[in-house]
């Protein structure tokens, strides 16, 4: 081919359309290598990932599983300031205190200062209606002495005032 004809670069064209295609390949056949057939089944989503998590046990059971056995416990709770809070949430989840409807060990419980600031000290986001501290003042205030369970040495759990 001459150098001035108007095809001389036509071999390059070709070169990159055989590269895109090349992509396209690879694209496509890594697709089927490495995405889940069941993907995209519900959305953006892989569908298998159900059957996978329903053969799970669950570990939270939430306050009605609670109940079943506590009696007191959820109606304090749930006439307290803290009724939309889940037991778990200050607890563990239910599958450290109970495995198939059996006892299996006492259920901890969290009095950490840690946890009730994470929600009661003071910031600047917090709506003006939810009860804030500064926990330094607080504590110097009701003459208390911090300690890691300082919270519920003068504050009921379930029920705070």
């Amino acid at each position: 081919m001459r150098p001035d004809s108007p095809l001389a670069h036509s071999k390059h064209v070709f070169r990159v359309f055989l590269l895109l295609i090349a992509g396209i390949v690879v694209l496509v056949l890594g697709r089927s290598l490495f995405v889940p057939p069941s993907w995209g089944q519900f959305g953006a989503y892989r569908g298998a990932a159900l059957a996978q998590h329903r053969a799970l046990d669950p570990r939270h059971g939430g306050n009605d599983a609670c109940r079943e056995c506590h009696d007191d416990e959820p109606d304090e709770l749930a006439a307290g300031a803290h009724h939309s809070l889940a037991c778990e949430g200050c607890h563990a989840p239910l599958s450290v205190h109970v495995t198939d409807g059996e006892w299996t060990a006492e259920m901890p419980v969290r009095h950490s200062a840690t946890l009730c600031l994470g929600c009661h000290e003071r910031l600047e986001a917090r709506p003006a209606s939810h009860p804030q501290i500064d926990p330094a003042a607080h504590l110097e205030e009701m003459d208390a002495e911090p300690g890691p369970e300082s919270c519920v040495d003068c504050h009921e759990a379930h029920s705070p005032s």
